[in-house]
């Protein structure tokens, strides 16, 4: 089945703004699930209706908590000690605002207010303010980009007051967490508003902080270019700095698309895939697309099931345990730019994993992975609630709003990729582990330590 999509090209702010506003105020728009799909990619069969609410219910129950009291939301980052990441408040703002929770989306946003440290939320803090032993004050580029998102969304949703919020937290983030290297000219982001421009563009920028696909939308909504070409200039540095071979893209790279020594593909870097498919199924990148048909080829002579928690650029392998949401999840999202028969492979072995797999940080990602896998994630510039390719369906062409450039790429086939041997290997006899439930919990603290460098 296909579905018609409604395709947007926005210039400057009038128009794109005037889409979100037509939402009425505090009026539900869109209720979970939609019928959204996208312009392009694939969508896997497997990924049901029913697998993304049981994802996002166990991430509520187990993650979302009100005990700093004053009708504040907080999402638990489950180290024990009762603090929350300000990269779990953006996933859950990005979250409730989707599934059309406006009660935990309002009560997550006054409490990233409350925390804010020169205008940006502190990354790490807890019902008492920041953590001090590891300058919990200073911001977290990440999550502070999914919280600009999470208000553009709610803005969708329900109207009202988000999007002037949403514009006013837009010039900060930009201002405090972005930064136009020289001499590449690059705009890239730092890891927070603690780290200088400079270092960032030298000495790394962190590849999991890219989300081409949100500041398309951020110049829609704004109309300021510098949005559009950070875009462009991430997906450009994806297909510059990813391995020839095995197409991995370590944690950093400079202005210049050069790894920075020492950098894997971790915990961090294991959400690339999935911040790139969604710039290629929402606006049709051809440089997203090259990305992630690269790695998730890769990952697919691997075998899905043989997907360890970290490798070097070449492909050997760093980790040891198998089965996690957090690095399957996320190769399953990037195949939805490869092909169909990738997608749903990766996909079946996917929804198998349990959802509080990962503990917080696998069981967020997971969800977050389902919506965008669900075809459910729709574009907040997108007028109307049909569109794009149901599973089987060709890929159309056409980008959305904000109509990237090609990331310096060129345009690949989305067949199915090849398979066969990856030449990566433990060692001589030695398997992978499948994680139990005190890996899993082992996995889940040292998703919590990655945080700064």
């Amino acid at each position: 089945m296909h579905f018609t999509s409604i395709k947007l090209t926005v210039v400057g702010t009038a128009f794109g703004t005037a889409i979100l506003a037509s939402a009425p105020a505090w009026a539900q728009s869109r209720p979970f699930p939609t019928s959204a799909h996208y312009a392009q990619g694939f969508l896997p069969s497997a990924v049901t209706t029913a697998v993304v609410q049981s994802s996002y219910a166990n991430w509520k129950t187990n993650y979302l908590l009100t005990d700093c009291g004053g009708g504040n939301y907080r999402v638990d980052n489950a180290t024990g000690d009762g603090s929350t990441f300000s990269e779990g408040q953006g996933y859950g703002m990005v979250l409730t605002a989707y599934f059309g929770d406006k009660t935990a989306f309002d009560g997550l946003w006054a409490f990233a207010q409350k925390n804010f440290h020169s205008g940006l939320m502190g990354w790490h803090v807890t019902c008492s303010g920041f953590t001090t032993s590891d300058g919990g004050s200073g911001s977290a580029t990440d999550g502070d980009t999914d919280v600009a998102f999470g208000l553009i969304v709610a803005a969708a949703q329900w109207g009202g007051t988000y999007l002037d919020q949403a514009k006013a937290y837009l010039t900060t983030l930009k201002a405090g967490d972005f930064t136009t290297c020289s001499p590449s000219g690059r705009n890239l982001p730092t890891a927070g508003n603690w780290q200088a421009g400079s270092d960032a563009c030298t000495n790394g920028s962190n590849t999991s902080y890219w989300m081409p696909g949100y500041y398309r939308v951020f110049q829609a909504v704004t109309g300021d270019p510098y949005w559009g070409k950070a875009a462009d200039d991430v997906v450009a540095l994806y297909n510059i700095g990813a391995d020839p071979s095995t197409g991995i893209i370590v944690n950093d790279l400079d202005q210049n698309g050069t790894p920075i020594q020492g950098q894997t593909y971790d915990y961090n870097s294991c959400r690339i895939p999935w911040r790139a498919a969604l710039d290629y199924v929402w606006f049709g990148t051809p440089g997203a697309k090259q990305a992630v048909a690269k790695i998730t080829g890769w990952a697919n002579t691997v075998g899905i099931s043989k997907i360890v928690d970290g490798y070097d650029g070449n492909g050997t392998p760093t980790g040891q345990y198998t089965g996690l949401n957090a690095f399957v999840g996320g190769f399953t999202a990037g195949a939805m730019g490869n092909s169909q028969t990738v997608v749903d492979t990766f996909a079946t072995y996917f929804v198998g994993i349990a959802d509080n797999n990962g503990t917080y940080y696998g069981s967020s990602l997971r969800t977050l992975y389902l919506l965008e896998l669900s075809g459910d994630q729709w574009n907040p510039m997108e007028e109307g609630s049909d569109g794009g390719a149901a599973p089987g369906d060709p890929d159309s062409g056409s980008p959305t709003s904000a109509t990237p450039g090609d990331g310096g790429a060129t345009p690949k086939d989305s067949s199915t990729s090849s398979s066969g041997g990856c030449g990566c290997r433990l060692g001589a006899g030695e398997e992978p582990l499948a994680a139990g439930a005190g890996a899993i919990a082992l996995v889940g603290l040292l998703a919590a330590r990655r945080r700064r460098r």
